[in-house]
């Protein structure tokens, strides 16, 4: 049944291609989006559908945008984990008023269903397991002195063993280690608590390392894909964090929409939290090098020991929920959705601020150097 929908964020990464989609399937669609420069540059983009260039904490604007809406999907965020670190009422202003917003405004208009787009960062370091003494961590945190000594593992609070981390499952604790992840928190738990006060159905989607064309390659504070791909491009070391060994989920953008696409109006996504992510985990070194193989061309890596404070070490989705109740389960191999990123980025290269973004990080204390 073709549905009213409001895409908060419609003109961004993942929101342009999720309206396409909307668009396709009969569905009449309603965009609201800021245009911020840091991610979309000076130009407006051309979308397929009502468009309203406004700030997602413009009521006025909400209130426009919502006039016979029957589902939201909430993808309008400020998503950079480093970033949040420092620009800490910029990120809680338009995350969390922002959704506070777009919440208020979808229950007076009488919206049937809002989708929030949640993050992987709201378990902060996830779900680990110590191997002797099988003791569960699932709301550890890794302090600054330990990583200044370049230990970067979590490890056993009983036994002191080394970690060993799980796909990490919706029921685990949430605990966020950046601004950025507090506010994830913040706006699942308004959502949450609207929810069981008003007639309106809630889903979360929490999105782990989403990848492929489209993604702002201008941006330095999002996407490490892009910035691995600047650097191979100008024929330049590959920085790598901590190790290099960090785990990652990386999923395809086309996959991701798919499951927004699943969860538009169906009723069995009405309060359902799911992880959206492949449950195979990449590390950050194999990724360079299977970019690297995409571009044809052999990378330069450069493991340095330093490290974002905010930054978690694994992070990998436990997806069994999403396969048994939703049935849209990423599954774009990786070296799949790599060509297609290549095939675009190449035809749409753009310079980055990412010495400006490390001298903000650096200045703050925020990127440090390990000992190790």
């Amino acid at each position: 049944m073709p549905l009213r929908v409001l895409v908060t964020g419609g003109a961004g990464f993942i929101g342009r291609r999720l309206v396409d989609r909307l668009v396709a399937d009969g569905h009449s669609v309603v965009v609201l989006d800021s245009l911020v420069p840091q991610v979309h540059g000076e130009s407006r983009p051309a979308v397929p559908a009502e468009t309203i260039w406004a700030d997602v904490r413009d009521l006025d604007a909400l209130r426009t945008a919502m006039r016979g809406v029957d589902v939201v999907q909430h993808l309008a965020a400020e998503t950079g984990v480093g970033q949040s670190q420092y620009e800490i009422a910029r990120y809680v202003g338009v995350n969390t008023f922002g959704t506070s917003a777009v919440l208020q405004s979808a229950i007076e208009a009488g919206a049937r269903q809002v989708v929030i787009a949640s993050s992987r960062a709201v378990y902060g370091e996830g779900r680990h397991r110590c191997p002797r003494c099988h003791a569960v961590l699932s709301s550890a945190r890794r302090t600054v002195e330990a990583m200044d000594a370049g230990l970067f593992d979590l490890r056993c609070p009983t036994c002191g063993t080394v970690a060993v981390p799980e796909p990490t499952p919706e029921e685990a604790s949430l605990a966020p280690t950046s601004i950025y992840g507090v506010t994830k928190v913040q706006q699942e738990e308004l959502a949450l608590a609207v929810a069981a006060s008003h007639d309106l159905g809630v889903t979360v989607l929490r999105l782990f390392n989403v990848f492929g064309p489209g993604q702002s390659l201008k941006n330095p504070y999002v996407g490490v894909l892009g910035t691995f791909f600047r650097r191979i491009r100008g024929h330049r070391p590959v920085e790598l964090y901590e190790d290099g060994r960090m785990l990652r989920d990386f999923v395809f953008v086309d996959d991701v929409v798919e499951v927004f696409r699943a969860a538009t109006g169906a009723e069995g996504a009405l309060g359902r939290t799911w992880n959206v992510g492949t449950g195979e985990a990449v590390t950050l070194e194999e990724m360079a090098r299977a970019l690297g193989r995409a571009l044809d061309d052999e990378p330069e890596l450069e493991v340095s020991g330093r490290y974002r404070l905010g930054d978690v070490r694994h992070a990998v989705a436990d997806v069994s929920r999403l396969a048994e109740e939703c049935g849209a389960v990423p599954s774009t191999p990786l070296e799949k959705g790599l060509r297609a990123f290549v095939e675009w980025a190449l035809g749409n290269e753009e310079d980055a601020l990412d010495d400006l973004a490390e001298d903000q990080l650096r200045s703050r204390h925020l990127l440090r150097q390990s000992s190790g």
